[in-house]
């Protein structure tokens, strides 16, 4: 029999979270710095929820500041991506705090940051789909090669994505496998952003087929950075193929 009311049971657990902070105060997941309390960084390391200035609706770059937010850029009108649109928590040049997380998390061996950034990547979708929308969207992370998993020893992507679905509760399918190594996008000796990518996905092997799961449903492509969208329309299109009805993309940064 719990002879506390419920009242005063969750006056206890406020206390004792003021307690806790009290003794030992939050601080920054980056320079160890005070953070403000809600675990996004420091002053100098504070993590952006959206990028800065007005922004491509179809692919989230950076647009001139004439040009009102929402409108294509110049390469969506001229050659528009696989996918209908991006959210993006970041500005990668534009914003070093944002870069300097997703450098901690991607190269510096900092899995445990997933979880903050994926969040906050997914309150940023609840934010911007309609709620009552059912069935709910998928989440598709996009897939790592097995060699570059086991030279970094975690799927950056799909933490991400497994963080973000935390937020509404949606579904991550892993539906889609890396089907050859590719350069990283843009380095030297590397071929074109497109080439590089080309026919480089393909539907995971799983039972049931991912098909099932994916026909007629919105998905989100989850990854880390939006360098020139052709990794996202790749994976975007072997979503079509899966029978995907709208493809978006979710990803900490557009560089």
């Amino acid at each position: 029999m719990d002879l506390l009311d419920p009242g005063l049971r969750s006056l206890s657990r406020d206390g004792l979270a003021h307690v806790a902070d009290a003794v030992f105060p939050p601080f920054c997941p980056l320079c160890r710095g005070p953070d403000r309390g809600d675990g996004l960084g420091c002053r100098e390391h504070r993590l952006p929820l959206e990028p800065a200035g007005p922004r491509c609706g179809r692919c989230a770059a950076a647009l001139p500041p004439a040009i009102a937010h929402g409108e294509r850029c110049a390469g969506c009108r001229l050659d528009p991506p696989s996918f209908l649109g991006a959210i993006v928590l970041a500005d990668y040049r534009a914003q070093p705090a944002g870069r300097e997380w997703i450098l901690a998390f991607k190269h510096g061996r900092r899995p445990d940051l997933a979880r903050t950034l994926g969040r906050a990547l997914g309150a940023r979708l609840a934010e911007n789909r309609a709620c009552e929308m059912q069935p709910p969207p998928l989440l598709v992370p996009v897939p790592l090669h097995w060699l570059r998993r086991f030279e970094r020893g975690y799927d950056q992507a799909l933490l991400l994505a497994r963080a973000a679905a935390e937020v509404e509760g949606l579904e991550v399918v892993r539906a889609l496998s890396r089907s050859r190594s590719t350069a990283v996008q843009g380095s030297i000796g590397a071929p074109s952003r497109t080439a590089n990518v080309a026919k480089a996905f393909a539907p995971r092997r799983t039972w049931p087929p991912a098909s099932r799961r994916i026909l007629g449903r919105e998905v989100w492509l989850v990854d880390d950075v939006v360098t020139s969208g052709a990794t996202a329309s790749e994976c975007a299109r072997a979503l079509k193929r899966l029978g995907a009805a709208r493809i978006g993309v979710l990803a900490l940064a557009r560089a």
